[in-house]
């Protein structure tokens, strides 16, 4: 990846049990800061349209640098520290580059 290039981050996630009021709530908190985080184009999370167990973040980042930011803010470790132990095991991440 560039580091000057946008970049867009897939970001999926199974949790062990459906998603709940918490975890909602963690994710609803989570895109609210993150929406502000410099370089932030976009934070969207959404949920499975059959698999409730299941959420994936739609991200785009100006670089980087912004996204390497966004891996270290108190937000995202914050959201860490409230649903991480509900996962069923690693995220799955997948970058992209937009064609245009």
């Amino acid at each position: 990846m560039s580091e000057g290039k946008e970049i867009t981050l897939l970001a999926e996630m199974t949790f062990a049990a459906p998603v709940d009021e918490t975890v909602v709530g963690a994710l609803k908190l989570l895109m609210t800061a993150v929406r502000q985080e410099p370089g932030c184009v976009e934070y969207a999370a959404h949920t499975h349209a059959t698999d409730p167990r299941r959420v994936i973040f739609y991200e785009r980042w100006q670089n980087q640098k912004a996204l390497d930011v966004h891996g270290a803010a108190p937000a995202f470790a914050a959201y860490r520290a409230t649903v991480g132990h509900l996962l069923a095991g690693a995220p799955k991440l997948t970058f992209w580059e937009r064609l245009g």
